[in-house]
């Protein structure tokens, strides 16, 4: 947990324990609220320490008891949102979906002071059509979206994970809830498939053992779910590996997505979930096709693949060293590649990562099982 109180912006925890996540999610659920209004009745103004609007702001927050959240917006966003007489302050979450509701965009306005941002986006919805749905958790606004059912869908938390845990105790007997991480813009979760291990891995172990790898194919099925309200991730399906010795993650791809727009509801979520075993075996099929990539000169494909895709330059260079260290620089397979790079989420972990940002680096490596190896199979001195 990075902070102990809940209204913080970058409040994040994580659960162990199946029936405390549920209970923590009824608890945020009890705590927020959706709102509809105008876009053009939405006003912002700014909030920022030691000006006469902040003091003033200041002093109605101490008489409620509640300086420490004014306090924790001025250290963040410094903005207020005020609709139907009432203000919020603004979570740095929100600004995303702000922005995109207000349609501007661009490196300029996080160079421009708090007062002027709060007068573009003023003048901006002024002029903007419809509603605005508005999230407000935990005292805070979290989330500005479009207020008709096409441009955002409410999908509750709450049932969404119950669902998963539902449908797993029912089509996956044998699961096991692993982790959950929870913080204002991402919400996560991670159960293992061990029920369905064999099933699910007897082709994989095979080809690995005919290969002479079946020592690297000590891995366990499982599956990330990740949902958000704030724009930051549709209800999503994540199958992975973890590996049996420390539970590290192998992302194998091709999640199955439910975006929040469209009239989106449960049911429709329920029917992605029903394709999740055949997802699985498409998942696992494409990862064993890297067995049949040879690669001459690891280190160099291994940095230049992690770049292509975007991964974090620092551990991208230290996951290439450690594994250098072990391969040496013998030619390999892509799948061999593949696994080591995985140690840029261990690394990433290790260095505090939040949940959000891992499920993020998830799907950054996945994005390796869909390039050309080959392309970056060349000796010499790597730059990045």
């Amino acid at each position: 947990m990075t902070e102990s109180k809940i209204f913080a912006d970058n409040y994040s925890c994580a659960f162990s324990d199946p029936e405390s996540f549920l209970e923590f999610l009824g608890e945020r659920k009890e705590n927020s609220a959706w709102l509809t209004a105008p876009s053009r009745s939405i006003q912002f103004e700014p909030i920022e320490k030691d000006t006469p609007k902040g003091n003033l702001y200041m002093q109605l927050y101490e008489l409620n008891g509640k300086a420490e959240l004014l306090a924790d917006t001025m250290e963040n966003t410094s903005i207020m949102l005020s609709i139907n007489d009432q203000s919020y302050p603004v979570r740095s979450c929100a600004l995303k979906t702000i922005l995109e509701r207000a349609r501007i965009s661009g490196n300029a306005l996080s160079k421009v002071s708090t007062g002027v941002f709060t007068q573009i986006l003023n003048y901006c919805m002024n002029v903007a059509s419809g509603d605005s749905l508005i999230k407000v958790a935990d005292e805070k606004v979290s989330a500005v979206h479009g207020g008709d059912p096409k441009d955002y869908s409410v999908l509750e938390m709450l049932p969404l994970f119950q669902h998963v845990k539902d449908f797993l105790d029912f089509e996956f007997p044998g699961n096991q809830f692993i982790t959950a991480n929870y913080d204002h813009s991402q919400v996560s979760a991670i159960w293992s498939l061990d029920g369905q291990a064999q099933d699910l891995l007897q082709t994989y172990e095979r080809e690995l053992t005919a290969r002479g790898l079946s020592g690297k194919g000590a891995m366990r099925p499982a599956l990330r779910f990740t949902t958000s309200d704030v724009g930051t991730s549709g209800a999503n399906l994540y199958p992975i590996f973890l590996t049996k010795s420390g539970n590290r993650i192998i992302p194998l791809g091709y999640p199955l997505k439910t975006a929040h727009e469209h009239g989106a509801d449960l049911d429709r979520f329920d029917e992605q979930m029903g394709f999740l075993y055949s997802r699985f075996k498409e998942a696992i099929e494409k990862q064993s096709s890297l067995l049949d990539i040879e690669v001459r000169y690891p280190y160099t494909t291994m940095l230049g693949v992690l770049k292509r895709i975007g991964a974090p330059k620092k551990a991208s260079y230290e996951a290439a060293d450690l594994f250098a260290a072990q391969q040496g620089d013998r030619p390999c397979t892509a799948y061999e590649i593949y696994l080591a790079m995985s140690e840029v989420i261990f690394i990433s972990q290790c260095n505090g990562a939040s949940g959000t940002r891992i499920a993020q680096l998830e799907e950054i490596l996945a994005r390796a099982l869909n390039i050309n190896w080959h392309e970056y199979d060349r000796p010499g001195d790597f730059k990045w």
